[in-house]
């Protein structure tokens, strides 16, 4: 019943945006393939670099970007399974692999990606020289690290980053660990009944941030689990996306557009 509720800024013009696909150099010059939605005038506005999550280059994701769009922005969705069998999750069970993907992938591999997504919205001639980025569930937490390993970046939007605590084997070092490196202020959007961040977890990482002095805001939503921003999974909970897109407007129109 839930699904059946237009998500905010689900309703536009097509006329009103441009819409395509590129290829830019990534990780080791690897071509990474990528979905651009952007303001059809000709003027130059703030970039943003949405992170995709365990489900990949899917259209739930390709709809963000296109709603970015309409606030005036010029967003960037990367495909950053490019180098594997499938770039977005179709049939559930493909999760599986999706997860086993992320899971031996090394920080550096994404980090080379999202900087190509960079280097991209930095040369291209309708985006202006404020770039954000929002991550959603892993890519949350790619985007953390990558947040934690870059400079340049106005700001960063992470909805529910799962796995910034502990060490995996590919990647030793937790994303926690690097938040003393964060170059830009982060907005963190959670929900109160995800096991993956908990609240414990989220406790941790906002008292990482504050005692490295970094600029931040949290907000845990009640009746809320993991995911609960998406329109497209039965985890969706309409009264906490429509209010975690708000903040995440407000904080992209804090830092890219003042």
């Amino acid at each position: 019943m839930t699904s059946q509720i237009t998500p905010p800024g689900a309703i536009y013009s097509l006329a009103d945006m441009r819409c395509y696909e590129v290829t830019y150099s990534g990780y080791n010059g690897d071509p990474v393939p990528a979905y651009v939605a952007r303001p059809a005038d000709e003027q130059q506005h703030p970039g943003v670099i949405i992170v995709h999550g365990v489900h990949g280059y899917e259209e739930h994701l390709k709809d963000v970007a296109r709603r970015l769009a309409v606030h005036g922005c010029a967003a960037i969705l990367p495909a950053l399974y490019s180098r594997n069998e499938f770039t977005t999750v179709v049939e559930e069970e493909d999760v599986r692999k999706t997860g086993e993907w992320l899971r031996n992938r090394p920080n550096a591999q994404a980090n080379g990606d999202l900087q190509g997504a960079l280097d991209f919205l930095r040369s291209a001639p309708f985006v202006n020289e404020r770039i954000g980025v929002v991550g959603f569930c892993s890519g949350g937490r790619v985007g953390l690290v990558f947040a934690c390993n870059t400079s340049g970046l106005d700001c960063y939007v992470n909805f529910y980053s799962n796995g910034v605590i502990a060490p995996t084997e590919v990647n030793p070092m937790p994303p926690i660990d690097m938040v003393k490196d964060l170059c830009c202020p982060m907005l963190g959007l959670f929900g109160v009944d995800d096991p993956n961040p908990s609240q414990e977890d989220v406790a941790k990482l906002e008292a990482e941030l504050s005692r490295c002095g970094k600029t931040y805001e949290i907000m845990s939503y009640p009746n809320a689990a993991h995911a609960f921003f998406s329109d497209t999974r039965p985890s969706y909970r309409p009264e906490a996306c429509h209010m975690a897109w708000g903040r995440t407007l407000e904080w992209f129109s804090r830092y890219l557009k003042s």
